[in-house]
Parts: C-alpha cells; structure tokens; sequence
C-alpha cells in the first residue's frame, strides 16, 4: 500500500460519480491522512460524502476557479480525482466560469486526455498538484492472469487475445476503453454511452458467451480517467449474458472488490488480468 508523507497530511478530493470517491476518502483517513477537503460535483456525487470529509462544498461541472479556490480556502495543496462525471454533462448541466470557458477556448483537441491535462495546469497555477488517482488504492489494481475462481478457455483466451488488439486501437484513438468480441468477431465498440451500455449492447448481439476488454489508454495518465469495474459492471456482464471480463492488470481499479469476485465465481463469469506494457 503507498503511504503518505508530511506533504500528504493534507489532501482535496474532486469527486463525482460512485463509491469511487467514498473509498478514496476512507482509504486516505486509514493511510494517515489528517484532514480531507470534498468539493463534490452537484449532480454527480452522493450528499453522504460529506459525512466522511472534513470541509465539504459543492460546485457544478465546469466552474473550475471556484473548485480550486474552495480547495485553496481550506489550504490544499494536493487533490485527487474520485469519481466519474455523466458524459452527458458536455452537452447538459454543465455551468462553465469564465476560466473554464477560456481554458476551453484555448484547446484544438477537446477529449478526455486534453481537458484533464488542461485542467491540471489550471490547478498547478495555483499551486495544487493532482496526485494519481490510485494514490491509496494500490491493493485495488488488477493482478495479472486469473483473478477469480473461474479460468477462461483457450478460446475465450483467444478472444482476449484478440479483443486486447482491438481494443488498444480504439483506446489509442480515444473512442472507449472497452470492447466486445466473440469468436473473433467485434460485438461492440465503447462510445459516448459508457462502459455498461456497450457491454449490455454488445453481450445481447453477441446471444451469449461473450468476452469484454477493458483497457487503459496508451500511456494512462493514472491522474485522470482511471479504468474501473464495480459492481454496475458486473450488473452489466450478467445483463449481457457475458462469460469472461479481460481487464488491463496494474492500469485497472478493481472497485467493491471483495463483492464482485465473489458475484462473478457464482455466476461462473471468468474475471482475467492482462498483462500489456503500456
């Protein structure tokens, strides 16, 4: 498990969507962190939180200067990225300030990688650093081969094998993190609707026994957009009459992990780690 230092004894948590951010909290108290600054995304993140934080304080996505200016209140010098954002979000409820407007204006690329980069920087010009997302959740990272009970055949094995190819391109390409494929052939591509959507999609074209492959990106900034499954995933896999979850070793949170290796042995789904540089 990583510990924290003097520098740490203080950190903010920018946090949206699921248990995601509630473990980082928890984890962070547990690792010896002192006091912990929420500025939770309205919308996004669950109210509860703020019964762990020690300052808690909503904003809506896109007002940036006044995220960084509660976590400077409270004197933050360090933040963590917890939680997802809806997708949906770029095109309704989000609220941008006048720095996020400009920090928009100022970007050719407008994906993932650009706006998290970009939004980094802003955070920098304050002189907050973003820690890694995994900062307390290394036993959380995904080990390399067979995860659970259930082992993949050496067909599935193949159809791994084959969706880890696919999906390097479409991640490379920044379109999703997954893909689903049987026998050789792609189900289903991860696009604007998320990692569920696309597993349910894909299973149901599928009718039965397909493999999923979640990746990180090349080069995963392991600040931003950190791959995850959790037990919505899992929820998906069964939804979509899926057999095996290929997931990148060592770039992939397993989140809840206790419940869905348990979940996924009962229900004879074969959960892999891969191993791939990256």
């Amino acid at each position: 498990m990583q510990q924290t230092d003097n520098n740490h004894q203080k950190i903010g948590v920018l946090a949206g969507r699921g248990i995601y951010p509630f473990l980082t909290v928890k984890l962070a108290k547990k690792h010896g962190v002192s006091e912990i600054a929420v500025v939770a995304i309205k919308g996004d993140a669950d109210p509860e939180l703020s019964t762990f934080a020690d300052h808690f304080d909503w904003v809506y996505a896109g007002q940036l200067n006044k995220a960084i200016k509660l976590f400077r209140m409270h004197k933050i010098e360090h933040v963590i990225f917890a939680g997802q954002v809806k997708p949906g979000r770029l095109f309704r409820g989000l609220k941008p300030d006048f720095r996020t407007v400009k920090l928009l204006g100022k970007l050719k690329l407008k994906n993932a990688e650009s706006i998290f980069s970009a939004i980094a920087d802003e955070f920098l010009k304050d002189n907050i650093t973003i820690l890694p997302a995994t900062m307390f959740l290394s036993d959380y990272l995904a080990q390399q081969g067979t995860i659970g009970k259930i082992k993949p055949t050496k067909k599935q094995l193949e159809d791994i094998t084959f969706g880890t190819h696919i999906g390097t391109e479409i991640s490379r390409l920044d379109i999703g993190q997954t893909v689903v494929v049987k026998n050789g052939t792609v189900l289903a591509v991860e696009g604007f609707e998320g990692t569920n959507k696309a597993i349910i999609r894909g299973g149901q074209l599928g009718q039965g026994d397909a493999v999923v492959v979640k990746l990180a990106k090349p080069d995963q900034d392991m600040r931003f957009d950190v791959p995850c499954i959790g037990v919505e995933t899992i929820q998906a896999l069964i939804e979509g009459n899926v057999r095996v979850v290929a997931i990148q070793a060592e770039k992939t949170l397993i989140l809840e992990k206790d419940e869905v290796i348990e979940t996924l042995n009962k229900k004879k789904i074969s959960i892999f780690g891969i191993n791939r540089e990256s």
